[in-house]
């Protein structure tokens, strides 16, 4: 290299270097304003802001999307999701990326404040909001984004030299810069819209002034051949003459101009004159150029305004972006698609058809095209439309879509004819038959079977339905929807067969693979609880019955059925699992969400039927299996297993015993056993008539009982049953039957007088009234403070009840609060735990319990005592700043540990709270630590805060390592325990209140 060459190149280098350091110092000036950046420093904080914050920010959102989109598993035979990352009910797995994602565009605000980039970051922090269900938040942000960032109307130019601050370029800028911006641009949107409107009226009334004058010309033409005919004359009709207005727009080209929803066409961009120029300019080019988010922005704002109801300002927002030829065609075919989820929520479905097939016409994804004709096909199944079902399936096949939605398609197009009826439930059945021996259907057969059984039990044939339901539950392709809706079927199927045992064990699988946030968890644990006690009385009776017939053979026999039965259970311990049976009894189960290959169905089920085309049935024997097996080896050297030659071992009489130990064989024992039969009869028939609602079955019920056990203790409140049921089944002499049985044995009893006497029924309400009002005149003692008074008077209520009066218990719990105030602590504790012991499943135990868990503190108040800390009372103010304490129950708690515990749990579920934490100490001794979270700006925050906490315990504190309570408290509530230094009264009052 000469001199001159390095001369330059040095030359060259160091020019790179002041060029760089002048970028560097104008660009890190970020106090300057919009108009004082120049060239470079626009430059340096538009790519910091969109090739650093944004784009990662941009990255997790778009992860977090795909993450929903995967966890929601779309059930085909209900009505699919047209966004399946907002039908998602737990977000939490992606709640830690949204919160860096929001955490990353906030930095680019707060850094590069003028970039271009920064709507897109008010957009993202909407988004995120909107997917985290925070809709009230999400709404906030984007109407702001939409009112900082309207687009800014054009400059006029004026003579002489602009400013050199004034560019073109700039897209959009904030209302506090140009103040007059949002109004001008209203003022604009309104002359488009109504010089639109006036455009479509003026079209629509030449179209009517067309039709009217068609309509004269054929009447005139009409009532001349009539009065030609009259007259004899034959006059042909002329169906050529038809007189044309100037310009006149063709029938066609007018529908095409007013498009499919009586607007102009929003996809139609080649007509740029005429009509559409009312509706603004067209979107322009951004190749280049950075793309305002002002439209997405809106678009965004619409959905969540849909999913806040507010259903007229979302129809606003979108029918202004379908009908602005300035909007982007991406986001307007969103917003056609958003317009159909707009009227799917309000359940308007003839107009969500028309708009989902607009919208999968133009859709970019060829799977959201098949989705969207997929819903319509479905909406027209339900409004009977059997020619648009079918149009719209195909559509969703032609799409090409993943087979997921095109095995969905194929199937309701197979059920289409059945659900439209036009044809037969036998044809649909044995055309998905026919598709689950396709070989490439073998990871959709559950599925197509469970279809073919929703048919079947539409048709009526319930057995035919039952038994494809149970062949799509031992299919390896069986997912937990199919499993979940194969069982709930066959529990509906048992229920309505009056199987109640079978139907509440169907109930309780359907349960097990049930989330409780399910819509339909709580209808089905409501279904399982009001079959739970006629199932267990079914149980008893059966067991009772089967060890009470044991007990009456002779000794001999007995000894017999206990020696058959035992080598009944050994001979199934030691029968080998056959785990390629055709049943698939024994088979592995399949594991839910698993991506391991050896758990994945579809897999399964192809190297079993390999296996079988290879070797046979032949069962399947592990290693462990043989190796525990006695062997001998043979002169041969062949291999023999002891059990083919060896004699079972003998029973001894203490296994017979230990069978035979809970028959009853003496009198006494029988007779107990007769006696909980008896009851158990009469519960199975109570709860038949109370809880299931099935009379016949109460009156079979109540019949054996008085059949086999005459004399029970239930007998005469059974026959007031038999009398009621039957006099409402219209079955009035069986009623008087009863009625006489009541009158002749049990004269004078309630049960009697309720038969024969009508106005019992009204004096016994007056009856039940007044001994509520007596129990209420106590408590209000207890409440003023009469402790004694309210102890007497209770006892000598509760002394005049009998049976199993509900008020008793309420008494009892109310006895062990006034003992305790007059008799102190310990007799309290002892009364609450009587309570506890005697009133199972109760509200009056609950309570007891919770009281009894506060009096465990030290210092927990007795009844009587203030219920708010020393020196005052708490208050209720849920709008009040709140905060969140967590009390430790032990006072050599490690705090620095919990701190760390409780920060790693915040900085992932609670990262945009930005939580502060300090620690006090309370009591007298200050020896009871307690962490303190500030802060929540009220209440349902705090609690929210809590109720997270609770639930995942495991993240937050180890409740195994750290014994604590977690609270929350208003500002006002937390000074009243810091001046009482206690939280004894708050644990009291919390549960209350909260």
């Amino acid at each position: 290299m000469n001199l001159k060459t390095y001369a330059l190149s040095h030359l060259f280098r160091l020019l790179c270097l002041l060029l760089v350091t002048q970028v560097l110092l104008t660009a890190c000036a970020s106090t300057k304003s919009r108009d004082d950046q120049g060239p470079l420093g626009k430059l340096w904080h538009n790519t910091n802001s969109h090739y650093n914050g944004y784009f990662n920010a941009d990255e997790l959102m778009t992860e977090s999307l795909l993450t929903l989109e995967t966890q929601h598993v779309d059930n085909f035979s209900e009505r699919l999701e047209m966004f399946p990352f907002l039908a998602v009910d737990n977000v939490s797995v992606v709640k830690e990326d949204l919160d860096n994602a929001i955490e990353k565009v906030a930095i680019v605000v707060k850094k590069h404040p003028y970039s271009n980039w920064v709507d897109d970051c008010y957009l993202l922090v909407g988004q995120a909001q909107l997917i985290q269900q925070d809709y009230e938040t999400a709404e906030r942000t984007l109407r702001f984004a939409m009112n900082e960032f309207r687009p800014r109307p054009k400059k006029k130019k004026v003579k002489g030299a602009a400013p050199a601050n004034q560019t073109e370029e700039e897209e959009f800028v904030s209302k506090r810069e140009v103040e007059a911006n949002p109004e001008q641009a209203k003022r604009e949107r309104l002359r488009a819209k109504e010089a639109a409107q006036k455009e479509r009226k003026k079209l629509q009334r030449e179209r009517e002034k067309e039709r009217k004058r068609k309509k004269k010309e054929r009447d005139r033409a009409r009532k001349q051949r009539i009065k030609d005919r009259k007259r004899g004359i034959r006059t042909p009709r002329d169906t050529t003459s038809r007189v044309v207005i100037e310009n006149e727009p063709e029938e066609d080209d007018l529908v095409q101009d007013l498009g499919p929803v009586g607007m102009i066409s929003i996809f139609d961009n080649a007509n740029t004159t005429g009509v559409g120029e009312a509706y603004g300019k067209k979107s322009g080019s951004y190749v280049v150029r950075h793309r305002p988010a002002y439209q997405e922005i809106r678009l965004w704002l619409a959905w969540t305004y849909i999913k806040r109801d507010n259903f007229d300002r979302a129809n606003l927002i979108l029918e202004d972006l379908r009908a602005d030829r300035g909007t982007y065609p991406d986001v307007r075919r969103k917003a056609m698609a958003v317009q159909a989820y707009l009227y799917l929520e309000q359940d308007r479905l003839e107009e969500a058809i028309t708009y989902l097939e607009e919208a999968a016409q133009v859709a970019a994804d060829r799977n959201e095209e098949a989705r969207y004709y997929f819903i319509a096909g479905q909406l027209h199944q339900e409004l009977n439309n059997r020619g648009g079902a079918a149009k719209a399936f195909e559509s969703a096949i032609a799409a090409r879509p993943s087979y997921d939605l095109e095995i969905g398609a194929r199937i309701r197009l197979a059920q289409n004819d059945f659900l439209s009826g036009s044809g037969s439930a036998s044809e649909a059945i044995a055309r998905l038959e026919k598709m689950a021996k396709e070989e490439k259907n073998v990871d959709h057969v559950a599925q197509i079977l469970s279809s073919a059984a929703v048919l079947a039990l539409r048709d009526g044939n319930e057995q035919q339905g039952g038994e494809l339901l149970r062949r799509a539950l031992e299919d390896p392709s069986a997912g937990p929807l199919q499993r979940r809706q194969a069982y709930n079927l066959l529990a509906d199927l048992a229920y309505g067969d009056r199987n109640y045992r079978q139907a509440k064990l169907y109930y309780d699988t359907t349960l097990t693979i049930t989330a409780r946030n399910d819509a339909a968890y709580a209808d089905l644990e409501a279904r399982r609880e009001q079959l739970a006690a006629a199932v267990s009385a079914l149980e008893t009776i059966e067991t009772k019955d089967s060890v009470l017939r044991i007990g009456l053979l002779p000794e001999d026999q007995r000894r017999e059925w206990a020696t058959t039965l035992f080598e009944r259970r050994r001979a199934a311990a030691a029968r080998p699992v056959n785990a390629v049976a055709d049943n698939n009894v024994g088979a592995p189960q399949v594991v839910a969400n698993s991506t391991f290959w050896a758990y994945q169905p579809q897999q399964m089920k192809r190297s079993q039927r390999d296996f079988r085309r290879r070797w046979g049935d032949r069962a399947l024997q592990d290693n462990w299996r043989l190796g525990n097996r006695a062997v001998d080896f043979t002169d041969e050297g062949d291999i023999t297993t002891g059990g083919d030659n060896t004699e079972p071992a003998m029973i001894t009489d203490d296994e017979i015993n230990d069978l035979l130990r809970d028959i009853p064989t003496t009198e006494a024992a029988q007779t107990t056993t007769r006696l909980e039969l008896a009851q158990a009869y009469f519960t199975l028939g109570k709860e038949y008539r109370e809880r299931i609602g099935d009379n016949e079955k109460a009156l079979e019920a109540f019949n054996t009982l008085n059949n086999e056990y005459p004399g029970s203790s239930g007998e005469a409140e059974s026959w007031y049953y038999q009398y009621l049921i039957n006099k409402e089944l219209g079955r009035a002499a069986e009623a008087e039957k009863y009625a006489k049985l009541l009158s002749g044995k049990y004269s004078g009893t309630k049960f009697e007088r309720l038969a024969n006497d009508p106005a019992y029924a009204a004096k016994l309400t007056a009856k039940e009234g007044e001994k509520n009002r007596q129990y209420d005149a106590a408590y209000a003692k207890f409440e003023a403070g009469d402790y004694a008074g309210a102890d007497a008077m209770a006892r000598a209520n509760r002394n005049k009840l009998v049976g199993n009066d509900p008020l008793k218990a309420r008494y009892d719990l109310l006895l062990a609060m006034t003992t305790g105030h007059v008799q102190g602590k310990q007799a309290y504790i002892g009364a609450l735990q009587q309570v506890v012991s005697k009133y199972d499943n109760t509200p009056e135990q609950t309570r007891a319990r919770e009281i009894l868990r506060l009096l465990g503190e030290t210092g927990a108040r007795v009844p009587g005592q203030a219920t708010g800390a020393a020196g005052g009372d708490f208050r209720e103010s849920m709008t009040e700043l709140h905060y969140v304490i967590i009390v430790f129950n032990e006072p050599t708690v490690n705090l620095n540990e919990a701190k760390v515990s409780i920060s790693k749990y915040n900085n992932q579920y609670a990262k945009l709270e930005r939580l502060r934490m300090t620690n006090v100490y309370l009591s007298e001794e200050n020896n009871t630590p307690v962490l303190v979270m500030r802060r929540f700006k009220n209440g349902t925050k705090a609690v929210e805060y809590v109720q997270g906490a609770l639930e995942k315990e495991k993240e937050f504190l180890n409740a195994g390592e750290y014994d604590y309570d977690v609270f929350a408290v208003s500002q006002s509530n937390y000074r009243q325990i810091l001046s009482s230094r206690s939280s004894q009264g708050y644990r009291a009052w919390y549960p209350e209140n909260y």
